[in-house]
């Protein structure tokens, strides 16, 4: 295997495994947590996620309640799978901060896999991203998006900003890349459809390509305008 090459050895998967792992055991206890705050209101005592269809109902989050229809419906497919028995809540609320941290993993990983880090971090590339992830997945700064429930609408935007940026790492280079761009549109557009703050991330994807992937500002032009396009018209 060469130097830059980013198949996912068995350390990669040792990684994955400890990421899981420690982020599971750093939240177990939220399991025993209760609806408090917002999530009396806008979780346990509101009607409209108490059906999943038609789907604008639940979608629309209900009377006076912001537009925020993505996890407004994960709301209501928690309660059509378990009612307001809040530990499957917080179940769903620790899988998506774990897919974030997986994603993160891929991100950090390939970018110093890939590209002009390449010949400094490729051989150290799996335990960089290891330790930097391990450290974002159990900090405290990520309690309340883990153990509010409420707040899935922000851990919920944030697995799609992650997702929509670790597409395109994927598609902008990858044979058959254009797949994996329409994904990273796709995300973005879910995103969107979560929480405002991710008005951003069409602007750090153009970033990302400009630091690490593209050679200049024209090269982006001529190859890649119209997945940029897209992304922002979302």
């Amino acid at each position: 295997m060469s130097p830059g090459s980013v198949d996912l050895p068995r350390a990669g998967l040792l990684a994955i495994g400890l990421i899981v792992a420690a982020g599971a055991a750093a939240y177990a206890n939220s399991f025993r947590g209760v609806f408090v705050l917002d999530d009396v209101y806008e979780i346990e005592k509101n009607p409209a996620i108490r059906r999943l269809w038609p789907p604008d109902v639940p979608m629309l989050g209900g009377p006076g309640l912001p537009r925020r229809p993505i996890p407004y419906y994960t709301f209501a497919l928690n309660y059509a799978l378990d009612g307001n028995r809040v530990w499957g809540y917080h179940l769903v609320n620790l899988a998506v901060h774990l897919a974030c941290a997986l994603l993160l993993f891929g991100i950090v990983r390939r970018t110093l896999s890939e590209g002009r880090l390449a010949s400094r971090y490729a051989r150290s590339a799996t335990g960089i991203a290891l330790a930097a992830v391990i450290l974002w997945t159990v900090h405290p700064l990520q309690t309340q998006a883990v153990t509010y429930v409420y707040q899935r609408l922000e851990s919920l935007m944030g697995m799609l900003y992650a997702l929509t940026l670790y597409c395109f790492v994927r598609g902008a280079r990858a044979a058959g890349g254009r797949r994996w761009l329409w994904g990273s549109i796709a995300a973005c557009a879910l995103g969107m459809a979560s929480k405002e703050a991710m008005v951003t991330a069409p602007l750090v994807v153009l970033w990302y390509d400009r630091v690490f992937v593209a050679g200049s500002w024209k090269e982006i032009a001529g190859r890649r305008w119209k997945y940029h396009a897209a992304l922002a018209s979302t």
